[in-house]
Order: structure tokens, then sequence, then C-alpha cells
């Protein structure tokens, strides 16, 4: 199956220099000078995806001889049923409680929606978080307004009109009926 990820994280072997396994990796991956710096900003990368247990090693022996330090990720889901123990007991409060404790320090970028912990800057995509909450905040209230409004135009035309039976009076003594639908029906 096609589970498996290269990674590297800027680590490379004892006897290689920075700019020589860089280069190396440039030219093997085809990357620019700028993308190949971003490999060594302390980061984890990944190199490749969705690859076999086979091609993911040959991979990492490959980028191994070129000097750079590599580890393989296995992204398939364990079918350990022990992991996953189900609280018989009842108590689900603390389950729920603790989903709560792991979630609470991770957010969601607004721009990419990038989960990461707290931070002051998306991980993935870098935008400043707080400018872009404050940002999706505001569009939010400007969206609510506008479906308020649309409501209310909506909940206007669909109201039904409801007419009096009471004769208007004029300035004289005489009444006259008032004008409206449900006095033409009444004819």
């Amino acid at each position: 199956m096609a589970n498996y990820q290269v990674l590297f994280n800027g680590d490379i072997a004892e006897a290689a220099s920075v700019e020589a396994v860089r280069d190396n990796l440039a030219r093997e991956l085809g990357l620019d000078e700028r993308k190949a710096k971003q490999l060594f900003s302390g980061r984890t990368v990944v190199i490749r995806s969705q690859l076999d247990q086979h091609q993911a090693q040959a991979w990492a022996d490959k980028l191994a001889s070129l000097g750079a330090i590599c580890r393989i990720k296995d992204l398939t889901p364990k079918a350990d049923k022990a992991a996953y123990a189900i609280d018989t007991k009842g108590d689900r409060d603390n389950v729920e409680e603790t989903l709560r404790d792991i979630t609470a320090a991770h957010l969601e970028c607004p721009r990419c929606g990038h989960l990461q912990l707290d931070s002051s800057h998306c991980a993935r995509c870098g935008v400043d978080l707080e400018a872009a909450f404050r940002q999706k905040s505001k569009e939010d209230l400007l969206i609510e307004k506008k479906i308020r409004e649309l409501r209310a135009k909506r909940e206007a035309a669909n109201a039904p009109v409801v007419e009096d039976d009471h004769l208007e009076a004029t300035g004289t003594d005489e009444a006259k009926p008032r004008k409206g639908m449900l006095n033409w029906f009444k004819r």
C-alpha cells in the first residue's frame, strides 16, 4: 500500500558539507536555489509521499548517498484494537474533556486550513494569524448582517397584508369604506 513518506529536516552526514548536500538535493529533486535553501530551515519537509515501503527505502538510500539523512514515515492506520479502548463504564465526560484538552492548544489557519500549535504565524503559508482572524471576524460580521437584511426582506415580502374592516373617517360625517383587497372581496 502506498502510505509511506520520505521526510527531511536538514540533517546531513558527518563527512558532508551543507553547501554540497544542498546542491546535490537541488539537482536531484529539480529545485531552484531558494527552495533548496528552504530544505535547511529546520522544518521537516516531505520529499516524496504516497510511496510503498520499497520505494520509500530506495529514495532514502538515494538521498543518503547524496549526504542527506532522511527518515521514512508510515501513514498506514494501525488496526490495533487495544490502542482504541472503549470506555465501558459510561464515564464519557472524561473522554470528552481529554479531547478538548488535546485540541485546545491547536488552531486552524483561516487562510490555508493548516492545523498547528498556537503561534503568531502559520507554519505552512506564513500568514499573520492574529490579523487573519481579525479579518475573518469582520467578514463573518458582514455576512451575518447581509443574512439578517435578506431575511427581513423575505419576511416583509411573505407577510400577509392585513386590512381592517373599519371605515375611514373623512373630515365630514359621512364614512366611506377603505380601499383595499379585502373590501374588494366583500363586494
